[in-house]
């Protein structure tokens, strides 16, 4: 293990570091952070440097405060990849116990990390961020009002919840968070379908099979036992096809959606990451308006 020393002044040898950029809510920070740039004291040989980073003005007032962790320093990209990853864990576990309000800013890197050439030559950057608003006169948002309040005597409870969902993820600066909710809007609207009548004696046909079937572990048995009333009902991915149609969707629209619902399943089922989010939620949203105008008024 190289010395600080080593590291600080030798960055042709350990020349790859590794940075965790993240944001914080209103209720994480640092009481003694003054300066921009500040080395911390820990027990290990790596260097560990803590400093503010610019994020949206919007952000800022809102009470979040941007930071960036980089530990120098290895002499292979790999190591400083493993360093990065064990760092981001370290400081999601700090957020977790503290009860902070967290993002890490990893929008499309397989990484929660990036690694950094030391010897790279630093040249200029810029940095800017951009927001669009949507102010109505006070006359426009009543009128709004009473068409949507005139639009439904009764509302669904599985509407409501799918519009909330759907308003609330505007709230929503990681990607990520964004995807599910979203896609949890489109699932909220899906009812699935009772198949009991064609399915039902397949079911006792299976239901028979796995009773009589040797299986020494009873919890097993009975999760076999209670997946198979799941398949009485419509999968939600079927469900949600079967809405887009009814709602007028177009093929090339059902397919996005059915693959945003796949990309759903990777990040919280397998743990992928999915580039490219930005486009993706942008275009679920608005497919999302699309398919409230089209849902029936209830009388």
């Amino acid at each position: 293990m190289p010395s600080r020393k080593d590291i600080r002044n030798k960055p042709n040898v350990y020349s790859w570091a590794t940075k965790v950029d993240f944001m914080l809510n209103s209720v994480g920070g640092f009481k003694d952070l003054d300066s921009a740039n500040v080395s911390l004291l820990w027990d290990q040989d790596y260097i560990l440097t803590l400093e503010r980073r610019k994020i949206h003005p919007q952000l800022e007032d809102a009470g979040a405060a941007g930071y960036r962790l980089t530990i120098d320093a290895t002499d292979t990209a790999s190591d400083a990849e493993n360093l990065g990853t064990r760092l981001a864990y370290a400081l999601l576990n700090v957020a977790i116990e503290r009860q902070w309000g967290m993002s890490l800013s990893w929008p499309d890197s397989p990484l929660p990390c990036r690694v950094i050439d030391r010897t790279a030559s630093m040249g200029a950057s810029v940095q800017g961020f951009g927001s669009s608003t949507s102010h109505v006169q006070t006359n426009e948002f009543v009128a709004a009002l009473e068409t949507g309040f005139e639009h439904h005597s009764q509302v669904p409870y599985s509407l409501l919840l799918s519009m909330e969902l759907c308003a609330s993820s505007r709230f929503e600066n990681n990607n990520r968070s964004k995807l599910i909710m979203l896609v949890s809007a489109f699932e909220a609207l899906a009812g699935q379908q009772d198949l009991s009548s064609d399915l039902g004696p397949l079911v006792m046909d299976l239901r028979s099979t796995i009773e009589t079937f040797r299986i020494e572990d009873a919890d097993l048995k009975a999760s076999l036992l209670g997946q198979l009333e799941g398949l009485k009902r419509e999968s939600v991915r079927r469900a949600i096809r079967r809405l887009l149609i009814n709602t007028k969707l177009s093929k090339e629209d059902r397919d996005f959606v059915d693959e945003a619902y796949q990309a759903r399943s990777k990040i919280v089922h397998e743990g992928h990451r999915v580039p490219e989010l930005d486009a993706m939620t942008a275009k679920l949203d608005s497919l999302l308006k699309q398919v409230y105008r089209e849902i029936s008024p209830s009388t």
